[in-house]
């Protein structure tokens, strides 16, 4: 859960702003274009590695200043003030969530219809992105689909036939947050690569080195824009080079790769997730090599929590470091800002996007109060129960200030996977905006628009249900979206951190 306040930047200073971000795009338009000239792998150097990562400071330089331009208070509109919108009874109805398993038993039209005027109430006077994924009218035309559904089933009306027509008929959610049944309604991005082919890169071209001379790639998978598909990746020993992959929402097994003088078909096989989580510690730290090693797996312990946060001032002040962020999933972003503000207070006003409403539901702090208590303070607690026994619902609307690009002169590391997600994003998206902060692995988990913090159970289907207040915009979708989530500047499928730590050897880091 994360509480903001207003913050309103001076309109003058907006102008300004906004004329040196123009100035800015147009320069770092021009220097991609001119790097796209240059030869890029394979590099042996220091300095060539080096200059590999002046490219990834200047690319990042031109994503964070490609903001989407919104204006929040489209889908933050004016509330019934004091309105709960559910009896007590109703609210505690849906309270225990997780207990139940939902097995697919048979449902009364009455009982499925009951359950289903519930969520779309609770989605309608609790979700943060309600008004964002089209309010009434889209809501209310879902609900009409899912009665009808359990319509046409008559006696066949089971939990599954609710269950999944609830998730196709809200499909339209773009959430990574969002779910039904314990299952997201948004198809997730995979990224599904061969990583025993090495590809090297000249002024000509993507090539392989067979019997000494270089064989250039001129289509791959039916397309001559090869640059989509080769990826900046490490082999075995640690050098920079170019490995195929492809993101896709539908599973890839091969994809052809059409050469100067043959074609040739690739496996590609999708990521392996490694559970790196002991005996429920979530924060650890080490050394290899000299190298300090940081992994957070999780920001729900609060223990874990702490102590990451006091590893700031190590990663700070290290000349090269390791932040391993693989598997977490998200929790309680206070730990995120309270990092930030050691490592770098310049940043931790961008971990929350470029503009990010939280919605004030009576309601909502009820099932949030049901749902988080055991990982709140006392007096979170209290503010929670004081606002649904007697406070209002609104809004609570934070912009925030044109970026800035935050100088560093050491490297930092950031280990990412497609179960880096929510809380671990926000501080994805700002590490962003600071200079030799290099993210290896795959595409995160996508989960910046909303949050999870209301979770409640239909009490006749039994069906879980998870949405959240929040209502966040960061970068357009060419840098990030909830399907695809952010992009590793170098991307590895598999032992990420080995192979990290072979890069840091090979160039004498």
């Amino acid at each position: 859960m994360r509480l903001v306040s207003g913050l309103a930047p001076d309109k003058e200073n907006i102008f300004d702003e906004r004329k040196y971000i123009v100035m800015i795009k147009i320069l770092c338009a021009v220097v991609s274009l001119l790097i796209l000239v240059v030869p890029a792998y394979g590099y042996n150097g220091q300095d060539d590695f080096h200059s590999e990562v002046k490219v990834i400071n200047e690319q990042h330089e031109f994503e964070t200043m490609r903001v989407p331009d919104i204006d929040i208070r489209n889908y933050t509109p004016d509330m019934k003030t004091f309105e709960v919108g559910f009896t007590a009874e109703e609210l505690e109805s849906m309270t225990e969530y997780g207990k139940y398993k939902g097995a697919a038993r048979r449902l009364t039209y009455e009982e499925a219809e009951n359950d289903s005027n519930l969520i779309f109430r609770v989605l309608k006077n609790c979700y943060g992105a309600y008004f964002y994924f089209g309010g009434d009218k889209a809501f209310e035309r879902a609900k009409e689909n899912v009665l009808s559904d359990c319509k046409t089933a008559r006696e066949k009306l089971s939990v599954g036939i609710l269950r999944e027509s609830l998730k196709r008929n809200l499909s339209f959610v773009k959430d990574g947050h969002f779910r039904i049944g314990n299952e997201p309604v948004l198809e997730k991005a995979v990224y599904y690569s061969n990583e025993e082919i090495v590809f090297l890169k000249d002024t000509n071209g993507y090539y392989i080195e067979q019997d000494g001379k270089k064989n250039y790639v001129s289509m791959v998978d039916g397309s001559h824009e090869i640059e989509k598909c080769m990826k900046r990746s490490i082999n075995d020993e640690g050098m920079l080079v170019h490995k195929i992959g492809i993101l896709s929402t539908d599973a890839r097994g091969m994809v052809e790769v059409v050469f100067d003088n043959r074609s040739e078909k690739f496996v590609l096989t999708p990521p392996k997730f490694e559970n790196n989580t002991d005996n429920n510690t979530y924060y650890y730290n080490y050394e290899v090599n000299g190298i300090p090693i940081f992994a957070i797996r999780s920001f729900m312990n609060e223990q874990d929590g702490r102590r990451f946060v006091w590893s700031a001032e190590a990663v700070k002040n290290s000349k090269i470091s390791v932040l391993d962020m693989r598997g977490n999933c998200g929790g309680m972003s206070k730990y995120v800002t309270d990092w930030l503000d050691i490592y770098d207070p310049m940043l931790s006003g961008y971990a929350t996007g470029n503009v990010y409403a939280y919605r004030i539901s009576r309601a909502a702090d009820y099932l949030k109060y049901k749902n988080l208590g055991q990982y709140l303070s006392y007096q979170e607690i209290e503010q929670l129960l004081n606002n649904y026994r007697s406070g209002s619902n609104g809004w609570e609307i934070k912009e925030a200030p044109a970026f800035v690009r935050s100088k560093n002169n050491s490297l930092l590391f950031v280990l990412v996977d497609n179960h880096t997600f929510s809380a671990s994003e926000w501080l994805i998206a700002a590490l962003r905006n600071k200079d030799n902060v290099i993210f290896v692995g795959t595409n995160s988990g996508g989960g910046l628009i909303s949050d999870s913090a209301i979770k409640l159970v239909l009490p006749n289907s039994r069906i879980n249900i998870q949405c959240g207040s929040g209502l966040g915009f960061y970068y357009d979708d060419t840098m990030f979206t909830e399907e695809t989530g952010f992009s590793p500047d170098i991307w590895v499928n598999g032992d990420a951190m080995q192979y990290t730590l072979n890069m840091i050897s090979y160039y004498g880091l």
